[in-house]
């Protein structure tokens, strides 16, 4: 992983990575990789259309440890004129543990 470029409205050290996860959420099962991963949210590459607004339910593996979430869809990038198809979304609920490890994995990659 390597730290991704952060644009200059955003608050929180993003990461880029490339990690699976189990999901669902408005009666949608969810798969696919969060590439892109933050203390407030993740991007996740996927082809199921989930819209905006709904909750989600995420459980993925970090080196750091194992993180639970729901989040908020809030933005998704579908078509053939963007790099990757997915979903932007934002963690409602974290546990510490969750948030922790999540913490660790960005502060571990902004120092490689």
């Amino acid at each position: 992983m390597r730290v991704a470029v952060t644009d200059p409205r955003r608050h929180h050290r993003r990461i880029a990575c490339n990690v699976s996860f189990r999901g669902g959420g408005a009666s949608t099962n969810l798969s696919g990789r969060i590439t892109d991963l933050s203390g407030t949210g993740v991007f996740i590459a996927t082809r199921t259309f989930v819209p905006v607004g709904k909750q989600v339910h995420l459980e993925f593996e970090l080196p750091t440890g194992p993180v639970e979430a729901v989040g908020e869809v809030r933005w998704v990038a579908r078509g053939s004129d963007v790099p990757e198809q997915g979903l932007g979304v934002r963690f409602l609920r974290l546990s510490a543990a969750s948030a922790r490890a999540i913490d660790d994995a960005v502060r571990l990659r902004r120092a490689s």
